[in-house]
């Protein structure tokens, strides 16, 4: 079973895997940081042995489903990689920077295929399906800008600025 997230100015729901023992749906009040869950999910968490880990896992879901407006695709013309690039700042979340990689398809616009996680933090792994080059692709993208970078996940910065200052990677 899945966690849904349905943001109620969007009515899109959205399928959380990482949160895969738990069943219900979560509706985001958009812009007031306020979520509505039916009463048996929350129980079902908090009889969890591992509770506190998965009410911070549906908490990181609900943070990026708040700043979902703000998600960057980012494809080969910004960054010089051949596979597409999703950057979502979501500055008060539990988990740092970090950039998802489409995978299968790896020009994907759109979550849901297979996808790779490479955090800003070079002592953590990649999570997911991806090749050391790939990988070393991105990390090498993400020095180039980090700046940049930085500033959008803060909210320092408009999109527009945001993507204007990204450098792509040469291409080979």
């Amino acid at each position: 079973m899945n966690v849904t997230v349905r943001s109620s100015d969007l009515g899109e729901l959205t399928n959380h895997p990482e949160l895969a023992q738990q069943s219900g749906t979560a509706t985001v009040l958009a812009g007031t940081g306020a979520f509505i869950a039916q009463i048996s999910m929350l129980q079902e968490i908090a009889a969890a042995p591992d509770a506190g880990r998965k009410l911070g896992d549906m908490v990181e879901a609900l943070l990026e489903q708040e700043f979902a407006y703000a998600m960057a695709i980012l494809d080969v013309d910004v960054t010089g990689i051949e596979n597409v690039l999703w950057f979502q700042p979501v500055p008060t979340g539990q988990h740092g920077p970090r950039i998802k990689v489409a995978i299968d398809p790896p020009g994907a616009i759109r979550q849901g295929g297979v996808e790779a996680t490479v955090p800003f933090a070079q002592d953590k792994s990649a999570s997911g399906p991806i090749s050391p080059a790939l990988e070393h692709q991105v990390r090498a993208f993400i020095e180039l800008n980090r700046p940049v970078l930085m500033d959008y996940w803060d909210l320092k910065i408009s999109t527009n600025k945001f993507l204007s200052q990204l450098r792509p990677l040469p291409r080979s």
